[in-house]
């Protein structure tokens, strides 16, 4: 795919997730006004994470997927603010002019019936150049929960597009699903605020529920629990564990295998979990010792009895 038509399609995508807030879980910035604020109408063609035979879809790097599909109108003269996208989408422009215009100098006009792909994590902006508005239909593909739209301040790679000395706020307002089945809210990471060697996320276990037993590869956790009592057991075989409650600090060092649990039935668990990882999620590996939890093949064989 030619690079213009790459730049073409990360514009529609946000036109799409800007309008409706989708993509918006993960950052907020002010870069003047809203799409929904200049009368970009977005309508919900299909969001499911099953195909119309009701199968479920495969997962994307253990996390189930999900597709959108979008029907996006943007008035004429309407120029969106500046953003990326961290999935990958594609489109169709139906009606109207559109032209793209990325942070490296290049721009593009698109015509009715052009068919485009998306790059992934390129700030760029679009506009609706007129007479008539803009219309586009665009399907995204991405593990479901995932953020679709990321305002341009917290670009990624560590290149935010404020100066380097700025301050990035986060404001998670969405949750997404972590590889070891557990909910978060994502709060600094690489992708979001241009972090290179820090993550933060705030991690809800619900009443009665546990982790899948996993391993954070070459990254320490600092967990400040929040609230409830949650037992995690550890080791290779799970043959371990400890029990803390709200107000605990806890450390878990680089490569230990753990499973936590939250002890109440009625409560959620809330956690604060820090990693020296800015992309924690790419290196966590899943481990299923033998009647302990599903997970990832080529666990260790244990004999430790249950963990009940």
């Amino acid at each position: 795919m030619k690079r213009k038509s790459r730049l073409g399609l990360l514009a529609l995508a946000f036109l799409a997730a800007w309008a409706t807030g989708m993509g918006m879980g993960n950052t907020r910035a002010d870069e003047g006004p809203s799409a929904a604020a200049q009368g970009v109408k977005v309508e919900t063609l299909s969001r499911s994470d099953r195909s119309w035979n009701g199968d479920l879809l495969p997962k994307l790097n253990d996390v189930q997927a999900e597709v959108t599909v979008l029907r996006i109108t943007v008035p004429a003269g309407v120029t969106l603010p500046r953003h990326f996208h961290p999935v990958i989408n594609a489109g169709v422009l139906l009606q109207g002019r559109l032209r793209v215009e990325s942070d490296d100098g290049a721009s593009q006009s698109l015509q009715p019936g052009q068919a485009i792909i998306e790059t992934v994590n390129k700030v760029h902006r679009g506009v609706s150049l007129g007479p008539e508005p803009a219309v586009v239909v665009v399907v995204y593909v991405a593990p479901k929960g995932s953020p679709i739209t990321v305002p341009a301040a917290s670009a990624p790679n560590g290149k935010p597009n404020k100066a380097a000395d700025e301050i990035v706020t986060v404001r998670p307002l969405t949750t997404s699903s972590s590889k070891q089945r557990l909910k978060q809210f994502v709060g600094i990471s690489g992708a979001n605020s241009g972090a290179r060697g820090l993550s933060m996320n705030r991690v809800v276990i619900p009443p009665g529920g546990q982790a899948a037993a996993h391993q954070h590869v070459g990254s320490e956790s600092a967990i400040f629990l929040l609230a409830g009592r949650v037992k995690t057991f550890y080791g290779p075989c799970l043959e371990r564990s400890v029990i803390n409650q709200t107000g605990d600090f806890i450390f878990i060092p680089a490569g230990v295998i753990h499973m936590p649990v939250n002890l109440s039935a009625n409560e959620e668990a809330i956690a604060i979990v820090a990693r020296n990882d800015a992309n924690e999620q790419e290196h966590v590996e899943l481990h299923a010792p033998p009647g302990k939890a599903e997970g990832a093949p080529g666990a260790p064989t244990c004999a430790a009895p249950g963990h009940k």
